[in-house]
């Protein structure tokens, strides 16, 4: 397998991708193919334990359908979006950048063929993809990207909460907001969320 990568993490900055994977208990991935054994085969590869490396904890949410894979991350918070690009509803790329919408805070991984070229440089431009991996892949280096993916944004939420405290501290945002923050990380759209002074959820009319 060979990859590129969006990100490239070296010395203290992978030392420090790596700590922060330490720190983590649970992966979130979402992986969207349209060919289910293909689906089948990269679900059961992140859950293999015997294959290193071993994601920390996975789990693992797929779907043939980008349309309701989108639809699943309106409403649950994910780590990684894993996404091939040749798909009839709609292609990696757009599936990818609709998603980075919704979470922006999650990491992205594209597979495609080479062949491809043109759609792996939209989704890197538009879709802010972590890695693209090509097509044949070994399940040792695939899950090797994913641990290396989740390690660096690990490390870039850890960053982003690390700059929230500076800034507070100095004044510059409250303790509230800092929260706000904290909570929209953990579940896209929460903080969007209007609510009564009884705590029900206020629909919008």
């Amino acid at each position: 397998m060979r990859s590129v990568q969006r990100h490239s993490p070296a010395g203290a900055s992978a030392s420090n991708s790596l700590q922060s994977l330490q720190k983590v208990t649970m992966a979130k991935l979402l992986i969207v193919d349209d060919e289910p054994n293909v689906l089948n085969a990269l679900r059961r590869m992140c859950l293999n334990h015997d294959v290193a490396p071993a994601i920390p904890a996975p789990e693992v949410v797929t779907f043939t359908s980008p349309v309701q894979a989108l639809e699943h991350l309106r409403e649950h918070p994910v780590d990684l979006v894993i996404s091939d690009f040749r798909m009839p509803e709609m292609d990696g790329a757009a599936f990818l950048t609709r998603a980075r919408e919704l979470q922006p805070n999650s990491a992205r991984i594209i597979i495609s063929a080479y062949a491809d070229i043109e759609g792996i440089m939209r989704a890197i431009n538009d879709a802010g993809i972590f890695q693209f991996v090509s097509k044949p892949w070994s399940d040792h280096e695939l899950k090797a990207a994913i641990v290396q993916v989740l390690a660096h944004r690990a490390l870039l939420v850890e960053n982003h909460e690390f700059a929230n405290e500076v800034r507070r501290q100095r004044g510059i945002i409250s303790s509230q907001q800092q929260e706000l923050d904290r909570l929209e990380l953990e579940t896209p759209g929460i903080t969007r969320v209007r609510w009564s002074d009884d705590g029900g959820v206020m629909l919008e009319e």
